[in-house]
């Protein structure tokens, strides 16, 4: 007697329905899509053309046919640095995948984004599971434990240095805990981020660090007016990308950048009180 044929997984479900609906979406746009900072287009053939979006109208590329070399493409930013984020917006440039069907497209969007097709599509049909930042920090254990204790004000300033389109190219779904949102401007790409990912995890754990050091005044430490705004400037000229920034995920790193855009947040309010009217 013959077995009856296994049931697909939800998990299976999931990733056929996501990819065949994230085909059909760039099928539905002549012109293509952009997907964090690739360019999908449909070719000639009826295959897929990948390509940074800053190369749209570039001729000489690097060629791959291989969905997995997006992997490599994926790994290292144009000056060779890795990034341990892939949304972030250092995506380097100079290539192009053509993929022959909608699985190759799913395969290599996986590496050059790890799960958004399917977060993209759940989000789409309103089943994406969110978790709040609360929620996930009670998740956490050893070192990073301590975020359990971090306050909504670190946790408001953390997601405004490290989650915006500035740094990251998703969309911010999660909030500190049901009743408390995110003040912040969640971004407008096509990549949801339903619960805090680990870079920010990591870097939620410095914030920590910072909240429990010894406040002391700055006027005490004998900063001149002069000193103070020039520090003030050399911190707002840093977290504008005007300096050359420590590695993505060193928070350690005085010249990390999101460790100095958390610092714009906090330092600059001191160093810059508000002004009383010229007389």
């Amino acid at each position: 007697m013959s077995k009856a044929p296994a049931k697909p997984s939800t998990n299976q479900s999931v990733a056929t329905a996501s990819r065949e609906a994230f085909a059909a979406w760039i099928d539905e746009a002549p012109e293509g899509r952009v997907f964090g900072q690739v360019l999908i287009r449909r070719d000639g053939e009826g295959g897929y053309s990948l390509r940074h979006r800053d190369d749209a109208g570039v001729v000489e590329l690097d060629v791959h046919e291989e969905p997995r070399e997006a992997r490599e493409i994926s790994k290292l930013t144009e000056r060779g640095e890795y990034r341990p984020l892939k949304s972030s917006p250092n995506l380097r440039r100079g290539w192009e995948l053509r993929m022959k069907d909608a699985h190759g497209l799913a395969v290599a969007m996986n590496y050059l984004y790890p799960a958004a097709q399917v977060h993209w599509h759940l989000y789409r049909e309103g089943r994406l599971e969110v978790t709040s930042y609360r929620e996930n920090a009670a998740r956490q254990s050893g070192i990073y434990k301590r975020i359990q204790r971090l306050s909504d004000e670190g946790v408001q300033n953390a997601a405004r240095a490290c989650c915006k389109d500035a740094v990251c190219l998703k969309k911010t779904l999660w909030d500190v805990d049901e009743e408390t949102p995110l003040a912040m401007d969640r971004g407008d790409g096509e990549i949801p981020c339903p619960e805090p990912c680990s870079v920010f995890v990591s870097f939620a754990r410095r914030v920590r660090l910072f909240e429990r050091e010894d406040r002391r005044d700055l006027d005490e430490i004998g900063l001149s007016p002069s000193e103070k705004e020039d520090l003030a400037a050399l911190v707002e000229t840093a977290s504008a990308g005007k300096v050359e920034y420590a590695r993505e995920a060193e928070f350690e790193e005085p010249l990390n950048e999101r460790r100095l855009r958390y610092r714009r947040l906090t330092l600059l309010p001191k160093l810059r009180p508000a002004k009383s009217p010229k007389d």
